[in-house]
């Protein structure tokens, strides 16, 4: 069974708190939540918890969202050096 993952985070400050779309990392992460097919199950990932959240996506065989490549993604490249574009993504 593929293992497909719905995701979204919502982040703890503004645009306007950081500065402008342009500082989409700094507004770093204030909650993420996945549902996994494989699993049957959602998941919520803290703050304190997003090296785990990054792995559940890099495991994934596709990971699902609304403008994860634009934002979530960016919001979470401030906290690894790995290159979440690269994930399948839709």
């Amino acid at each position: 069974m593929r293992n497909l993952v719905y995701f979204d985070l919502e982040t703890q400050k503004s645009a306007d708190e950081v500065g402008g779309w342009n500082k989409i990392r700094d507004m770093r992460m204030s909650v993420g939540v996945t549902f996994s097919t494989q699993r049957g199950t959602y998941q919520i990932y803290s703050e304190a918890q997003v090296n785990d959240l990054v792995h559940e996506l890099l495991r994934a065989d596709l990971v699902i969202g609304f403008n994860n490549l634009r934002f979530d993604y960016e919001v979470l490249h401030a906290y690894t050096v790995m290159d979440l574009t690269q994930v399948p993504t839709l």
